[in-house]
C-alpha cells in the first residue's frame, strides 16, 4: 500500500513538472508561445528559459567539474512512456541520484521528455548554441533531494534540468537503445496513450558517448507555463547523434487530441532574455577569464 501511495504522489508531481497548467499549446497563436508572457505573468520574468548560449560571453568556472551519477546505467529505471498532448514523457523509478558538477545539492531524476521541430530537417531544440538550433532536445528533470515537489516550485534551484541537444543525421549507424524507445513512440499516436517500458534501457544508454564534463550552467525557468523560475540548468555541449530514421516517428505519428487532428509539431519555446550569467565547465570550450567574485 505504501509503495502505491508513493507512486501516485510521484505521478501527480510529474504532471506538475510537465506544466503548471494545461491550457497552453504550441500550434495555435491564441495559446501558443507568443501568448504565454501575456497569459501567464511569470512567463514574462527576467530569468526565463530557454536561451541562446553564446560561448564568447560565458565564464569558465573551475568548480564545474565531473558529475557523479548513481543508477543512471541501470536498465530497470525507465517505467512508462506517455503522450501528454504537449510532449512524449518517460517516467523514471526512484533510486537514482546525481551529485557533483557544481550542483549545490543532490538531485533525483523523476522524468525525461523531448522537444522537436516540424521535420527531421528543421530545428526543434529549445536552447541554442551560438545561434545554432539542433533538431531536437532531451530534458532530464530532477528535483532537489530533501524537499517535496511543492517546495521545489516555490524557491530557486528546486529543480535541476539536464538538457541534451540531439543532432539528426542521415548517414550514421542506428542507436539500438533509441530504436527500442522510438518503437514505443510509434504507438503513442493519441493524447493520453501510455505504455509500460519492458525493453532493457537506461539513461546512459540514451545519452551515449556525450562528454558529460563539457557543459554550460545558468539559473532559469521551466520552458512551459507557468514558466516557474526555479530551474538550475545544465546544457551539455556535445549533442546526442541520431539517425533520422529513428526519430522520424516524432514528425509523422504523434497527433494532437486524436489521429483525426493535427500532428504535434514544433514543440519548443523560442529563446528568451535572461539576466543571469552563463558559466561553462572547466572542460568546455575556451572562454574569457572569469570576472572577480563580488
Amino acid at each position: 500500500m505504501r509503495m502505491k501511495i508513493v507512486f501516485t504522489i510521484l505521478l501527480l508531481g510529474l504532471q506538475q513538472i510537465d506544466s503548471s497548467t494545461d491550457t497552453f499549446c504550441y500550434q495555435n497563436p491564441e495559446c501558443g508561445p507568443e501568448s504565454w508572457d501575456h497569459t501567464y505573468p511569470t512567463c514574462n520574468g527576467t530569468m526565463q528559459s530557454p536561451i541562446d548560449i553564446k560561448t564568447n560571453t560565458t565564464w569558465r568556472m573551475d568548480q564545474l567539474g565531473a558529475f557523479s551519477f548513481q543508477g543512471y546505467n541501470e536498465s530497470n529505471r525507465l517505467l512508462n512512456i506517455t503522450h501528454t498532448k504537449k510532449t512524449i514523457r518517460v517516467t523514471l523509478a526512484p533510486g537514482m541520484k546525481v551529485t557533483g558538477g557544481g550542483l549545490p545539492w543532490t538531485y533525483l531524476p523523476v522524468q525525461f521528455h523531448l522537444h522537436w521541430g516540424g521535420s527531421v530537417a528543421s530545428g526543434g531544440s529549445e536552447h541554442r548554441l551560438d545561434g545554432q538550433q539542433y533538431g531536437m532536445e532531451l530534458h532530464i528533470v530532477h528535483r532537489r533531494e530533501g524537499i517535496n515537489l511543492t517546495e521545489a516550485f516555490s524557491g530557486p534551484q528546486g529543480l535541476a534540468v539536464m538538457g541534451f541537444f540531439i543532432k539528426i543525421e542521415s548517414n550514421i549507424q542506428e542507436n539500438p537503445s533509441w530504436k527500442n524507445l522510438t518503437r514505443l513512440v510509434k504507438n503513442l499516436t493519441e493524447d493520453g496513450d501510455e505504455l509500460t517500458i519492458n525493453a532493457p534501457l537506461s539513461l546512459m544508454d540514451l545519452i551515449g558517448s556525450v562528454n558529460l564534463t563539457k557543459y554550460f550552467r545558468y539559473n532559469g525557468s521551466l520552458t512551459t507555463p507557468e514558466c516557474d523560475e526555479v530551474v538550475l540548468w545544465t546544457i551539455f555541449q556535445e549533442p546526442i547523434r541520431l539517425n533520422a530514421s529513428l526519430v522520424e516517428t516524432f514528425f509523422t505519428d504523434i497527433f494532437v487530441n486524436s489521429t483525426q487532428g493535427s500532428l504535434l509539431l514544433n514543440t519548443f519555446r523560442p529563446t528568451q532574455q535572461n539576466v543571469n550569467a552563463v558559466w561553462m565547465s572547466r572542460d568546455a570550450s575556451s572562454s574569457p577569464p572569469a570576472p572577480p567574485l563580488p
